[in-house]
């Protein structure tokens, strides 16, 4: 397929080779309203992709006046048309407005003079110019609001002075509504900022002078942790910090200065505030060098040695990628609530958002470089945020300047701009446009996706095509199903996916089963998933086997081909082996379920195995619990893995992480599994495994017992065998399980296949010279996953991918692991280690992935210096 993007409507066109910016808006949005809640249509053809993004109106709300910033106090429905600004400057640090108090019972009205001061952080009435009145304490002010029936009217709520007293209330009526909200506004801003920035600047200032001058501002970043002790940085970049608030630099700032700096960015900490400020030096230039310089590298972002500039030119773009817009001076960080952008207990950055046919790109205008060997590191990590348009659970607009982004990955990220309705619901729509479609896997970037810009897919230039790595003939041979002594007593079934549209085109049967035997057999297992053959010891040639459960009912009905199916895998294929005759050999159904849901399904025309039905078989029940239990799990480690530090997390990090039971399931997981291969390897005994319907828990299952036994899968072309035989050819459910390019159906999503991925992790943890592949190759076939830049987990089934032409038309993951190889291989393997494994599965030696849960974390990566770091890998050309 060709590598060439889709038309689009020249008023719409951004050339990729430009830097793009935002454009001013067309003349109309696709044929919407943009004040509508509905998305944008889109426009397609009838085989490509052709969903894009219009371009995005200009935000046509100014920011405050200097300093810059990004999110102003979340608007209010009765100020949306207010300008209010806060106007303490020059040093002016009492403002005085005129109003009526409404306080007497009796509503007597008295005009009045209220001052708001913020040097005293007061708010009084003032009877005598000479003479004013004993104030109430900003802090003391529990709330303020307009009067819903008049909106000039403001009540004031506040704790009285002495102790124990109820919460009293006045009333402020203005001369109208303007007046009002400005008022408000100011005294808001005071009550949400002023006594803890007061608080910030005296620590600064520990001279007590008034100003924080250069040098004052260079030691507290020091003394904060933000330079090295070896730092040979003067005073340059303290004098651009100062320069942003007051133009006269030598003098320093005071007071009235830093609260305007800062009065939308609430900090709790001097570390917070100086990292605030560093971040508003950075925006303003940014903002300069986009204006002034025609190419972005010209100039530098704030810190040392001007920052990678190439992050801004596009060259990271992978074939068949295309920036579609640039929004400049974003802030974002991780949160759910729109406060969480400004609150000083969370780290945020500020930067560019690039937005393309496969992902949305933050880039920091501040490299992490300027933070190594820091006491407050950030690490490089964070430089470059890709969040592809498909790993989007939703977007929503939580006000006219934030945005929210759930990611299936566990990612709550919060991205603001300047205030503007039509700007964000635009913004929303377009996205939702690329992320959620009618069409499935079929509009993925997938299908747009080439590895190199000029490269036809077809045409790898002696890359391995990944495509053609798992073929089940050879993969039957090599474990002794054909071509082999053993060989006589299983066959190839191969009919085009009639028997079964949910599996492989190639699976093994034993041979004594005709094909009636095997048609009515299938019959009797849900959605004809009959037991077949996914690996066989060639030592005492025990199979181990996967099916789906069998359809007993409530009256227990029997099945003579299945019965005659499961003894013939007990007795290894041979039907009439002299060695049954003395000593029969037991066959192990693992029922990977609880035996309430087993015998619950027998309502449904379901159920479980009778073993008195069944010659020398035992059942035994895991306890790993569905999809639902596993969705929910997951979803409490990531409240936990990606929330702040802090006290809001109930509970504390580890008894959330206990709470969620993860671990407790990943531990089921390897514990059925153990016992699978105890059987075929320790007893010389068959296994069967299923669950419900036999594509989730039993994938777990299987793939993990084979882990164990053969050290083939072990290395990274083993391993993409296994995924490929177990998961995708076996008809794990990808599409429903992780929502490809659809919102619809979220009670199908679950991270079953993460637990699988978290499984051999735990593995790899236990075994750590085992494994040819390392820890990163995990983490990329988790994201990918969800990203959908390649075909290999499109889908549900074989079927599907076949009829979906992946093949054809979009490039497996393996082709980009194995031309990446070096990325992915375990420089600790050791490749005579032929043993089988023999894990704990005690609870105690679960540990919690945290190279995949707790990335999104900064203070959770590894440190400069400790000799290792994690580096995301969401696709390069090649």
């Amino acid at each position: 397929m060709s590598s060439d993007t889709p038309n689009r409507p020249t008023s719409l066109e951004i050339s990729q080779t430009q830097s793009a910016r935002v454009l001013p808006p067309p003349s109309s949005l696709l044929g919407s309203d943009p004040s509508s809640d509905t998305p944008p249509m889109k426009e397609r053809k009838q085989v490509k992709r052709t969903s894009y993004i219009p371009a995005f109106p200009k935000p046509s709300v100014a920011p405050p006046p200097p300093p810059v910033d990004l999110s102003a106090i979340a608007s209010r429905e009765n100020s949306a048309n207010s300008s209010a600004t806060v106007e303490f400057s020059g040093g002016n640090t009492i403002l005085n407005f005129k109003c009526k108090i409404k306080s007497t019972p009796l509503g007597i009205l008295k005009g009045a003079n209220i001052e708001l001061d913020l040097a005293e952080m007061v708010m009084r009435k003032v009877k005598d110019k000479d003479k004013p009145s004993v104030g109430i304490d900003v802090d003391r002010i529990v709330s303020t609001r307009i009067n819903a029936k008049n909106n000039t009217e403001l009540d004031v709520q506040f704790m009285a002075s002495i102790l124990g007293a109820p919460i009293q209330s006045k009333r402020y009526i203005f001369s109208n509504n303007e007046e009002a909200i400005r008022f408000q506004t100011h005294l808001d801003v005071m009550r949400a900022s002023g006594a803890k920035l007061k608080q910030i600047f005296g620590e600064v200032d520990k001279r007590g002078t008034g100003q924080i001058s250069k040098h004052s501002l260079h030691k507290a970043m020091k003394e904060n942790g933000m330079l090295t002790d070896g730092s040979s940085m003067d005073e340059s970049e303290a004098e651009k910090m100062i320069a942003l608030a007051d133009s006269d630099v030598s003098s320093g700032i005071d007071f009235v200065e830093f609260f305007r700096l800062f009065m939308f960015t609430p900090c709790i900490t001097v570390h917070q505030a100086l990292t605030e400020w560093r971040n508003k030096v950075a925006l303003v230039q940014r903002k300069r060098s986009s204006s002034t310089s025609a190419s972005l590298g010209q100039q530098g972002i704030a810190g040392k040695g001007g920052g990678d500039m190439s992050k801004y030119d596009g060259s990271w773009v992978v074939g068949g990628e295309v920036i579609m817009n640039v929004v400049e001076n974003v802030r974002y960080s991780f949160g759910s609530k729109a406060r969480d952008n400004l609150n000083g207990d969370n780290h945020h950055w500020v930067g560019t958002l690039s937005v393309t046919n496969y992902r949305l790109v933050l880039h920091s205008h501040i490299s992490g470089a300027n933070t190594a060997f820091t006491r407050h590191e950030v690490n490089e990590y964070f430089d470059r945020f890709d969040i592809p348009v498909n790993d989007i659970h939703s977007i929503s607009k939580l006000d006219s300047s934030c945005v929210l982004l759930v990611c299936k990955d566990l990612r709550h990220i919060l991205v603001s701009f300047e205030p503007s309705e039509t700007f964000v619901m635009t913004l929303v729509g377009a996205i939702s446009s690329l992320a959620f479609t009618s069409e499935g896997p079929k509009d993925t970037f997938a299908f747009s996706h080439a590895l190199q810009a000029k490269n036809p897919k077809t045409k790898l230039d002696g890359l391995v095509n990944g495509w053609d790595l798992y073929d089940p003939m050879k993969e039957f041979e090599r474990v002794g199903l054909i071509n082999s002594p053993h060989a006589r007593f299983y066959r190839i079934w191969s009919d085009n996916f009639s028997l079964s549209d949910t599996y492989p085109l190639h699976f093994c049967v034993p041979s004594a089963m005709s094909e009636s035997d095997i048609m009515l057999a299938a019959k009797f297992r849900s959605k004809c998933r009959m037991p077949a053959v996914s690996w066989r010891n060639k030592k005492n040639g025990a199979v181990l086997c996967r099916s789906a459960q069998p359809m007993v009912g409530l009256k227990s009905s029997r099945n003579a081909s299945d019965e005659k199916l499961l003894n013939l895998y007990r007795v290894r294929g041979d039907p009439h082996n002299p060695l049954e005759v003395e000593d029969p050999s037991t066959l192990y159904i693992l029922d990977a379920r609880k035996i309430l849901a087993a015998t619950g399904n027998q309502v449904q025309g379901k159920g479980t195995e009778i073993v008195a039905n069944y010659a020398h078989a035992e059942l035994v029940y895991c306890n790993i619990e569905n999809i639902h239990v596993m969705r929910d799990s997951i979803n409490v480690v990531g409240q936990a893995s990606t929330h702040p530090d802090q006290g809001e997390l109930k509970g504390g990090f580890v008894d959330h992480i206990k709470d969620s039971l993860w671990l407790r399931h990943v531990q089921l997981v390897m514990k059925a599994s153990v016992l699978a291969a105890e059987r075929i390897e320790l007893n010389d005994s068959s296994v069967l495994v299923h669950c419900s319907d036999g594509w989730d828990r039993t994938s777990q299952m299987s793939a993990t017992c084979m882990l164990l036994l053969d050290p083939y899968y072990r290395t990274i072309e083993g391993f993409a065998i296994l995924v490929e035989k177990e998961w995708c050819e076996f008809g794990h459910k990808f599409k429903d399980r992780h929502g490809q390019a659809s919102d619809k159906h979220p009670n199908e999503r679950s991270p079953v296949f993460v637990q699988w991925l978290d499984t051999v992790h735990q593995l790899m943890y236990q075994f750590p010279k085992a494994f040819e592949l390392n820890e990163d190759l995990l983490v990329f076939i988790a994201d990918h996953l969800h990203s959908c830049l390649f075909g290999t987990f499109l889908g549900n089934n074989a079927k599907e991918r076949k009829e979906l032409q992946l093949k054809e038309e979009t490039i497996s993951i393996w082709t980009y692991v194995l031309a990446k190889r070096e990325r992915f291989v375990n420089k600790a393997f050791k490749g005579d280690e032929k043993k089988i494994l023999w894990p704990s599965t005690s609870i105690k030696k679960m540990q919690l992935w945290e190279r995949y849960f707790c990335r999104w974390d900064f203070e959770s990566h590894p440190r400069e210096g400790e000799g290792m770091t994690w580096r995301d890998d969401w696709g390069d050309k090649i």
